[in-house]
């Protein structure tokens, strides 16, 4: 009887030591792109916003990354916005805050496959929430008629990262 409350302590010190996984905010819908090396079709489930200095301006953007797999670990790791938006080998990337048109980067089939376009706002999204650190809506974008991707996603995202670089 005397072990439980040690172990109940040992317990607490173990979990103050382990650092929590970043979780992926909610996510869903698809993004279908039928590339000339074949379909690529990506389950949306995770949502990662990210905010950091643009490569060209150096302006602070906002960054979503749609994904099928949990990369919240992999991003919490990562010391640039580079290094995030390049850990996508399934999902999307979309640019906020660069100029009047959302920049965005598909990946598909372990990056083997790769899109990246732009598209008016007010064409492609509908906000619910557009703050700094919190982003929510759907993001719909028709590009196939110029061979890139269909996408319609529903999302809730709020900042996991802050990056100087």
């Amino acid at each position: 009887m005397h072990d439980q409350p040690l172990a109940g302590l040992a317990f607490a010190a173990a979990a103050a030591i382990v650092p929590a996984v970043a979780a992926a905010d909610p996510a869903t819908g698809t993004i279908d792109y039928r590339s000339k090396a074949g379909a690529v079709v990506v389950s949306v489930t995770n949502v990662y916003m990210v905010r950091g200095p643009d490569e060209l301006s150096g302006k602070t953007i906002r960054q979503l990354i749609f994904t099928s797999d949990d990369v919240g670990a992999t991003l919490q790791h990562c010391s640039s916005m580079t290094c995030a938006g390049g850990n996508v080998m399934e999902g999307m990337t979309v640019d906020f805050d660069v100029g009047p048109r959302l920049n965005y980067w598909v990946a598909g089939n372990g990056q083997r496959v790769q899109y990246s376009g732009t598209v008016k706002p007010d064409e492609s999204l509908k906000l619910t929430a557009d703050t700094p650190g919190h982003l929510a809506g759907t993001l719909t974008i028709d590009d196939s008629a110029a061979g890139g991707p269909k996408v319609d996603i529903s999302f809730d995202a709020k900042t996991l990262k802050q990056f100087s670089r």
